[in-house]
């Protein structure tokens, strides 16, 4: 399975250092190009390093560009004009990178080209046949990211996301549905039954888990970093760790982890403490679930489950009350 978001940014990344290369010519500076381009997905994609006073997203990301390039003139002041032309061209790679779309991808590399000519001084570029090869590059390449979010489409499965019923949180529970037709001697109790056996609610997770984090590819690529999805989890894939390492693979990136949570029962969390703690160490976040039998818990007990992202509280949970430092959801 591909890590689907660390893949997106990875050739985000390759494209920006090619369109570089390809406009600056001989004024390349790979150095200059490598943190621009990192602060550039840094804020793109982490929402990290952002003026959230600043109304509009691109401009949030231009002003995160624009402080790292007021830092790299402190260091290298005889190099202004060149961090300067690099910082500005950013303002068009927006267009190729669906921050901005309301200019069409022609006109856009046609301002790069003049941009060339008369702010870069290149001395080749009247000569090169830019536009037309640059454009096809560009195209090329968004088509490509365009056609990676479409890899785990399915006519036969699809996601439904419920907002939990706290109005003053952004968690939305995932639910897997399947579109496919079972033979009218099943009951749909017995196809969910089925669904929920142990085998298959971990084979399910290969289907969910990416469609999940196409999701929120897509929000991000949307400038919303609110929301987060709490997904089931199969608690016995804790001793499958080949399994585990190929599921968890998928959303093993920033972005991703900080967007989704593994639903699991208490009950489940004191038989396996020792491998849900690792698990939070490697970033992956969790949604603790409590039941209507809980057992009364201690001070530092409950201080425990403020590791938690969020406590899905049972209606009668007899400690409902004490969960004050953490993020509370009603069960529904």
């Amino acid at each position: 399975m591909n890590n689907i978001v660390g893949n997106h940014i990875t050739n985000v990344q390759e494209n920006f250092r090619k369109y570089n290369t390809l406009v600056l010519k001989n004024k390349y500076d790979k150095k200059i190009s490598d943190e621009l381009i990192q602060t550039y997905i840094d804020a793109r994609y982490y929402n990290y390093g952002l003026d959230n006073n600043i109304k509009f997203f691109y401009r949030r990301i231009y002003g995160a560009l624009m402080k790292k390039g007021n830092e790299l003139i402190k260091k290298s002041p005889r190099r202004k004009e060149l961090i300067d032309n690099m910082v500005a061209l950013f303002q068009y790679y927006f267009y190729f990178d669906n921050v901005r779309n309301n200019v069409g991808i022609d006109e856009i590399v046609a301002s790069i080209a003049e941009k060339r000519i008369f702010k870069l001084n290149l001395k080749t570029a009247i000569k090169e046949n830019f536009e037309e090869s640059f454009s096809e590059i560009v195209k090329e390449d968004i088509k490509k990211l365009d056609e990676s979010l479409k890899i785990y489409d399915s006519e036969d499965f699809k996601i439904e996301t419920k907002k939990m019923n706290n109005k003053k949180n952004n968690y939305y529970k995932v639910k897997l549905k399947y579109n496919f037709e079972f033979p009218t001697i099943f009951c749909k109790e017995a196809i969910e039954e089925v669904f929920s056996t142990t085998y298959l609610a971990e084979d399910r997770l290969f289907v969910e888990y990416p469609m999940v984090t196409i999701k929120i590819l897509k929000d991000i690529l949307d400038g919303d970093f609110s929301k987060i999805y709490i997904c089931d989890f199969a608690i016995d894939l804790l001793n499958k760790k080949k399994k585990l390492e190929q599921l968890l693979q998928i959303i093993n990136n920033q972005a991703t982890q900080e967007r989704m949570c593994f639903e699991i029962k208490y009950d489940d969390f004191k038989e396996n403490k020792d491998e849900i703690f690792e698990l939070l160490k490697s970033g992956f976040n969790f949604a603790l679930k409590t039941n209507d039998k809980m057992p009364k818990l201690s001070n530092e007990e409950i201080k425990i489950l403020e590791i938690f992202s969020c406590v899905i509280v049972s209606p009668n949970d007899i400690n409902k009350k004490k969960y004050k430092n953490t993020k509370i959801l009603e069960k529904q």
